[in-house]
C-alpha cells in the first residue's frame, strides 16, 4: 500500500468506535485501530506484518474472515473469537483495483460477548417457561418429581388424581411398561393426607414366590427355619399410616392374592406363623402391564379381589397414542441432562422430527434414555439426525434403501462434525481431515451445519 495513503488511512480508522482490522490482498495485516488494541488486548506492533493463517495457528484467532473472503471475493461476516475470550461479530468487504484484484480487505470488528450472554439467559429463560407450561411439579420424599404433559388425555388423568387422592380409596394403574405408572403413584400419594407418611414400593414379580408372603405380611420368631430370632415386619405394617404400591400385580400368585384380599376387607394382616392379627391403615395402589380381566377369565387372578383393587382405575396409553406429549418430554429431558452433566447441547430441528415420529414402544422410560445417551455419548455440540441410534432414524413403514454415496456422505458427515468439535478452527479440522479450507466450507454450507457455536470457548 501506498506509504501517504496508508498513513491517511491510519488517521481515518483511529476514529472510528469499533474495531478496525486492514490485511493486504495476500492475507497480511497492514493496520489496526486503537478500537481493536483495546478488544482484543494485543498490540498492533505484535500483527502487522502477520499472516491471517500463521494468527490461527497460534490461536490467536479461531477463524479468519480474511481468508474466506480472498476465496470467495465476496462481502462476508462470522463470528469469530478472540484470544481473550471475547466473542465478535467481524464484518470484512474487499477493496478491489482497477484489474480487478483485492487490494486490501478492510474489516470491522464489534465486541458481541456481552451480547450473547444475555442471549443465552433469555433463551434458557424461554426455554424453562416453555417447559413449565407442560409439566405438573411435585414433591416425594423431598425429592421434586414432574408429570409432563400435553395430551388432553394426561391431563385429564392429572385432574382426576387431583379429585381423588384425598380419599383412602384403592386404585389401579394400568398401561404398558415405561409409560409412567409409579409417577402417577407418586402423584396419589403426595397429594393425599397421608403424604407425611410412609411410601412404600414392591414389585411383586421381582420376588421369588416362598418369600412374597412373608416379606408383604412379616413372620413370627421361629415360624421357619432360617427365621430371625425376633421375627420381622412385613411391608404392609411399615406402610402403616402410609400408602403401599403393588407394582407388576399381575404377577401376584393366586395364594398370595387370598391373603390380600383379607387386607383390603378387613385392614389387617397376620404374620407368617402368628395367630394374632395386626391392624394396619394402609392405601393400596397396584400396578399392571397385563389386562386384569383377561387373567379373571384365565383363572389366574381372583375376581373378588380385582373388584377390590380397581375401585378406580387410571389408565395410561403409550406414547404412540399420545404425540402430543413426546415433544413435551423431549424439552424436559433433554434439558434435565444438560442441566445434570452441565453440557449445553441442542437438537435441530429435523432431529426433533425425526425423535417425534418415532413410535417409541419403550416409551417414556426409552425416550428418557435415550436423552440421556444423546447429551453424554455425542461428541458434537449440535445433535443431527445421523446421530441418532438406526432403529430410531428409521421408520417401519419406509423401504428406502440408501444408495452407496448417500451412505458415503453420511458417514463422512458425521466425521466431520465430529472433527470441527475437537479442533479450535475450520481451518485445522480440514488439515485433519486433509482436505483444503475452501472444500470443506463449501460441505458445511451444503449441509447446513452451523460452526459458529463450536468454536465458542
Amino acid at each position: 500500500m501506498d506509504e501517504v495513503l496508508q498513513e491517511r488511512l491510519s488517521e481515518i480508522i483511529e476514529w472510528l468506535p469499533d474495531g478496525v482490522y486492514v490485511a493486504d490482498g495476500q492475507g497480511f495485516t497492514l493496520l489496526v485501530n486503537s478500537a481493536y488494541e483495546a478488544l482484543s488486548g494485543t498490540h498492533r506492533q505484535n500483527l502487522i506484518g502477520k499472516h491471517m493463517a500463521e494468527l490461527i495457528e497460534t490461536g490467536y484467532i479461531n477463524q479468519s474472515v480474511t481468508l474466506l473472503i480472498l476465496e470467495s471475493r465476496q462481502p462476508m461476516s462470522l463470528i469469530q473469537t478472540l484470544k481473550s475470550g471475547k466473542e465478535v461479530i467481524v464484518t470484512g468487504n474487499p477493496v478491489f483495483d482497477k484489474s480487478g484484484n483485492i487490494r486490501f480487505i478492510v474489516t470491522s470488528v464489534r465486541d458481541i460477548t456481552s451480547l450473547n450472554h444475555v442471549t443465552a439467559e433469555l433463551e434458557k429463560v424461554r426455554g424453562l417457561s416453555a417447559l413449565n407450561k407442560h409439566q405438573y411439579h411435585f414433591n416425594v420424599n423431598g425429592n421434586g418429581t414432574s408429570v409432563i404433559m400435553e395430551s388432553r388425555h394426561m391431563k385429564a388423568i392429572v385432574e382426576k388424581v387431583k379429585q381423588i387422592a384425598l380419599y383412602p380409596t384403592s386404585v389401579l394403574l394400568s398401561g404398558p411398561s415405561g409409560v409412567g405408572k409409579e409417577v402417577i403413584a407418586n402423584l396419589i400419594h403426595e397429594l393425599s393426607a397421608r403424604s407425611q407418611k410412609p411410601f412404600v414400593k414392591v414389585n411383586c414379580a421381582a420376588i421369588p414366590e416362598a418369600l412374597l408372603e412373608s416379606e408383604l405380611f412379616g413372620y413370627e420368631p421361629g415360624s421357619f427355619t432360617g427365621a430371625r430370632r425376633e421375627g420381622k415386619v412385613g411391608l404392609f405394617e411399615l406402610a402403616d399410616g402410609g400408602t403401599i404400591l403393588l407394582d407388576e400385580i399381575g404377577e401376584m400368585p393366586l395364594s398370595i392374592q387370598v391373603k390380600l384380599l383379607r387386607v383390603l376387607q378387613d385392614l389387617e394382616i397376620f404374620r407368617v406363623g402368628g395367630v394374632k392379627s395386626r391392624k394396619v391403615d394402609i392405601r393400596v395402589i397396584s400396578a399392571t402391564n397385563q389386562d386384569l380381566r383377561a387373567l379373571v377369565e384365565q383363572r389366574k387372578f381372583r375376581e373378588d379381589l380385582y373388584y377390590r383393587l380397581q375401585v378406580v382405575e387410571f389408565h395410561i396409553p403409550p406414547l404412540s397414542e399420545r404425540p402430543e406429549d413426546v415433544d413435551a418430554l423431549i424439552d424436559y429431558y433433554f434439558h434435565f441432562y444438560c442441566t445434570r452433566y452441565r453440557i449445553e447441547k441442542r437438537l435441530r430441528e429435523d432431529t426433533r422430527t425425526v425423535l417425534c415420529q418415532y413410535n417409541w414402544p419403550g416409551n417414556v422410560r426409552e425416550l428418557k434414555n435415550l436423552m440421556e445417551n444423546l447429551i453424554v455419548s455425542v461428541p458434537s455440540l449440535v445433535i443431527d439426525p445421523d446421530h441418532l441410534p438406526f432403529h430410531v432414524q428409521s421408520k417401519p413403514s419406509q423401504h428406502r434403501v440408501l444408495t452407496i454415496k448417500q451412505q458415503l456422505e453420511k458417514y463422512e458427515r458425521r466425521i466431520v462434525a465430529e472433527t470441527l468439535n475437537n479442533y479450535s478452527s475450520i481451518r485445522k479440522a480440514a488439515e485433519v481431515l486433509g482436505l483444503d479450507h475452501s472444500t470443506l466450507v463449501k460441505k458445511l454450507k451444503r449441509w447446513d451445519i452451523s460452526t459458529e457455536s463450536r468454536f465458542r470457548r
